[in-house]
């Protein structure tokens, strides 16, 4: 069984490290998409993100079977159980990012206006290097046994949290209006964060709710439609 066993953790484990590459590449992809926008998105760029985002759910779905049938058949030893479990959280938040790239892609397709985005562009590249250097070195630091790696991208949140008050707060005063429109748009960016963190609290109770079938029904309702 041992044999068994140790071939299941690592099946689970080679396609986490596949998971992590893919979102990696879609990181890469966006930010081609950001830098392409201003004279054209590459249509088999954008053929090319959706056809990763499908893979991605794939992984999350067949990452997440491997690891509830590895628990079940083989009893995994303490630590074996915690590394199984941490991957399973972590392919969760890989599938998480994936949606964000998607709906990012999206709203970059809709924009009519580059200007702010050519005034940003500097700042916005620099949040998807910071972004995407993290990811890399929180997922191999899982993969590699690195922990100062995890722990670099710990540390490194707050990076993109300045840039990202920096770039919304110089979109806002570059336009020429009034001071006290300045003051509503500032207030307008404020409540936009609160409902979009009330709204990421209800993707979350989603989740929840989805796993809750799952454990009792045994119905993987996620990615349907």
């Amino acid at each position: 069984m041992s044999i068994a066993k140790d071939r299941a953790i690592r099946k689970i484990l080679n396609e986490f490290e596949k998971a992590s590459n893919l979102t990696l590449k879609q990181l890469d992809l966006l930010k081609k998409i950001i830098n392409t926008k201003i004279e054209g998105i590459p249509a088999e760029t954008l053929q090319q993100m959706k056809k990763n985002e499908k893979k991605l759910d794939w992984f999350e779905l067949k990452i997440s079977e491997r690891i509830t049938n590895s628990i079940v058949l083989y009893s995994p030893m303490a630590s074996e159980l915690r590394n199984i479990m941490a991957c399973f959280r972590m392919i969760t938040n890989l599938e998480r990012i994936g949606d964000l790239v998607i709906k990012t892609m999206s709203t970059l397709k809709k924009m009519e206006d580059t200007r702010l985005l050519k005034m940003n562009l500097e700042d916005i590249n620099k949040m998807v290097d910071i972004a995407t250097e993290m990811l890399h070195k929180a997922t191999f630091s899982f993969i590699d046994g690195k922990k100062e790696d995890a722990e670099w991208a710990i540390n490194n949140d707050d990076a993109v949290n300045v840039l990202n008050k920096h770039i919304a707060r110089n979109s806002i005063l570059a336009e020429e209006v009034l001071q006290e429109v300045q003051k509503i748009i500032v207030d307008y960016s404020s409540i936009k964060s609160i409902i979009s963190s009330i709204e990421r609290i209800a993707d979350h109770a989603t989740h929840i709710g989805e796993a809750s079938i799952f454990a009792l029904e045994g119905k993987d309702v996620r990615h349907k439609g």
